[in-house]
């Protein structure tokens, strides 16, 4: 079985692009110095959760807040897009304040991380469900029943567990791992080229988001009608920004104030419609607490590897 589709996961759809912008109205235009602003706030945003980004505009997103942040913060933040290897060096050599995470880059440096997190309002309290969708006249009636059948997996930066949660759900019911059991996965960042081929009957199964799918039924309910969901997940939460756990406290307090009250603002939503959210919210780091179980589980299958470490 292989996994096709491009390498690099995208965060694709409304929901997509937090992640960047919670770290635009706060940028100073490349790291320059702003007269009479304090210091900068070290941010590094993940290539894993931040998707392919177009350069251009996020520069010209970030010049635009600058002026915002340096008149009414007292603030700059200094923001830097990295590969997960570059992230996590940095984590562990206190190089950076902040840092927009996937909970699988979390695993390897935690113990560097603050215990309060902020996340999409979309994804409170504690993350979304993932859904194994089959079609109501494809004869699967069973996990069981998936031997040797085709699944579509949604590539998105909120199903970066979706693999994990699908060997460890297919191994609770001792059918082995996806690898073996399934006859072949694909991956697409489109949701509709997830969702439609079950439809068509093009695809066995798919596996997506709940509010995905919820989406997808509002512009068309015959997918409600004919497609019927398998198994589900528990809420996982797959995607956040932290703050390193050295990050002086007055510094963090005022720019986790600053990203969860941008809503309060006319320009402020106006940032949130452009990156189809509404509002930035800070969670615990119990939030974690599914989503760290289900890595657990994971990393106690024959043959994983642990996903943590230093």
């Amino acid at each position: 079985m292989r996994l096709r589709g491009r390498r690099k996961w995208r965060a694709c759809g409304p929901l997509a692009g937090w992640v960047v912008w919670a770290a635009l109205p706060f940028a100073a235009g490349g790291g320059e110095h702003v007269a009479g602003v304090a210091p900068g706030f070290t941010l590094a945003v993940s290539e894993t959760v931040a998707g392919e980004l177009n350069g251009n505009d996020a520069s010209a997103g970030m010049k635009a807040w600058a002026e915002v942040v340096a008149r009414q913060m007292d603030l700059r933040v200094d923001p830097e897009l990295c590969t997960s290897a570059e992230l996590l060096q940095k984590i562990r050599n206190r190089q950076v304040d902040s840092f927009s995470i996937s909970v699988l880059e979390f695993m390897r440096v935690s113990h560097y991380v603050d215990p309060t997190l902020v996340i999409d309002e979309s994804d409170a309290p504690d993350g979304q469900e993932y859904l194994l969708l089959v079609h109501q006249a494809g004869g699967i009636h069973s996990l069981a029943d998936l031997r040797g059948r085709n699944l579509v997996l949604y590539q998105n930066k909120r199903t970066c567990l979706g693999r994990i949660w699908l060997d460890t759900l297919l191994a609770s019911a001792h059918l082995g791992a996806a690898a073996t059991y399934l006859g072949r996965v694909d991956g697409n960042p489109k949701l509709s080229h997830v969702v439609l081929p079950v439809f068509f009957r093009q695809a066995d199964a798919c596996l997506v988001t709940r509010l995905g799918y919820a989406t997808m039924c509002e512009l068309n309910p015959q997918l409600a009608k004919q497609l019927r969901i398998l198994a589900e997940s528990p809420k996982l939460l797959t995607s956040f920004l932290a703050f390193h756990k050295d990050c002086p406290p007055e510094t963090r307090r005022k720019f986790r104030a600053a990203v969860t009250e941008l809503h309060k603002s006319v320009v402020g939503r106006q940032a949130l419609m452009l990156f189809g959210s509404t509002r930035l919210v800070p969670v615990d780091i119990s939030a974690l607490r599914t989503s760290l179980e289900l890595l657990h589980a994971y990393e106690r299958l024959p043959g994983k590897a642990p996903l943590g470490g230093q």
